[in-house]
């Protein structure tokens, strides 16, 4: 390349000549240059670029991956809240079921009635030797 720009400027005539042949492969060169640099720069911001958009990616997987795991949380919890409101609602039937069909009732308190053990009333029988001879009542309407 130097050979014939050398021959050039040997063949020209006049300096004007020779110059106008060295600016204009300086002017390519500058050209060149120019071209280089922009691709340069075009290729440092689409790796800049591309490493931020990789870097959201993973930022937002992992905010993806964290409500994945509280939707499971909350689907278990709510399974537990399910069962329970079915225990509830059972115990409920149940109890409507007893009073509506088989008559069953809670009893009052001059219904129940409270039994010593058999051990127990022998002891009682040895303490209290006055009450020996009057029955024991233990309901109201036994009694009368």
């Amino acid at each position: 390349m130097l050979k014939f720009i050398k021959s050039k400027v040997a063949e020209a005539d006049d300096k004007a000549n020779a110059q106008d042949v060295i600016a204009e492969k300086t002017e390519f060169s500058y050209g060149f240059i120019i071209t280089l640099s922009l691709l340069i720069v075009a290729i440092l911001v689409t790796g800049i670029l591309a490493s931020t958009q990789i870097h959201e990616y993973r930022q937002n997987y992992e905010k993806l991956q964290g409500i994945k795991h509280d939707y499971m949380d909350l689907r278990v919890e709510y399974r537990r809240l399910l069962i329970e409101q079915q225990t509830f609602s059972t115990t409920q039937k149940i109890a409507s079921r007893a009073v509506s069909e088989l008559h069953m009732y809670f009893p009052s308190f001059e219904d129940k009635m409270i039994l010593q053990p058999y051990w127990s009333k022998e002891q009682s029988k040895q303490t209290t030797s006055s009450n020996l001879n009057q029955p024991k009542v233990k309901n109201k309407e036994a009694s009368q």
